[in-house]
């Protein structure tokens, strides 16, 4: 998660047993990600505008 809320995304990874075919893991397992200490760069502001406060 960032630090404005977003949660990031992650790209699918596949467990090792299946790797390289199209059959699904089961059980489908998720891991969290570590927190992130910036913001999204949707949240951020673009250069030469004033920094955004909160």
């Amino acid at each position: 998660m960032y630090t404005c809320g977003c949660k990031k995304l992650e790209e699918f990874r596949q467990c090792q047993p299946r790797v390289g075919t199209n059959v699904k893991c089961s059980p489908v397992t998720q891991t969290r990600l570590p927190d992130s200490v910036h913001m999204c760069s949707r949240h951020m502001v673009k250069p030469g505008k004033d920094e955004m406060r909160r």
